[in-house]
C-alpha cells in the first residue's frame, strides 16, 4: 500500500528553521556519481540515479542516467583528482548533459591538456527530472 505526505514547509524538530517544500525537490541534486576512473569500465564507488557507466576511452567516461532529466540545459558540476595531485597532476574535468538521460565527463592533465584517467572523480546534476 503506498501512501503520500502532502505538506508545503519542513521544519526542524523544535520547530524552528522552516524550509519550503518546493526549495527541498528544486534544489537537490538529481544525480551524482563518484567513481574511479583507472578501473577498469569505470567503477563507481556511490551514486544516485546511475544506471550505468560507459568508459568511452582514456579520461572520457559516460554516466547512463536511471530517470533522465526533463532536457538537456540543466546544470552539471564535477571534480576530479588523481591519488598525487601535485605540481603538473593536477587535473581539469569538463562535463556536458549530453542527452536527458546520459552525463559525458571528460579529464584532463591541467598543464598539457593530454586526456588522463583519474581515479577520483565526482558528479553532481541539478534540474527537473522528466
Amino acid at each position: 500500500m503506498a501512501s503520500e505526505l502532502r505538506v508545503n514547509t519542513l521544519k526542524d524538530a523544535s520547530g524552528n528553521n522552516s524550509i519550503a517544500t518546493s526549495f527541498v525537490a528544486g534544489g537537490s541534486a538529481k544525480a551524482w556519481i563518484n567513481f574511479d576512473g583507472t578501473a577498469s569500465g569505470a567503477a563507481a564507488r556511490g551514486s544516485l540515479n546511475l544506471a550505468s557507466m560507459t568508459d568511452s576511452g582514456t579520461g572520457i567516461y559516460v554516466c547512463n542516467l536511471t530517470s533522465a532529466f526533463a532536457n538537456t540545459n540543466d546544470c552539471a558540476a564535477t571534480s576530479s583528482a588523481s591519488a598525487s595531485t601535485s605540481g603538473s597532476d593536477n587535473r581539469n574535468i569538463s562535463t556536458t548533459i549530453t542527452g536527458a538521460s546520459a552525463i559525458d565527463n571528460r579529464t584532463s592533465n591541467a598543464s598539457s591538456g593530454a586526456v588522463v584517467d583519474t581515479s577520483v572523480n565526482n558528479v553532481s546534476a541539478h534540474g527537473d527530472l522528466a
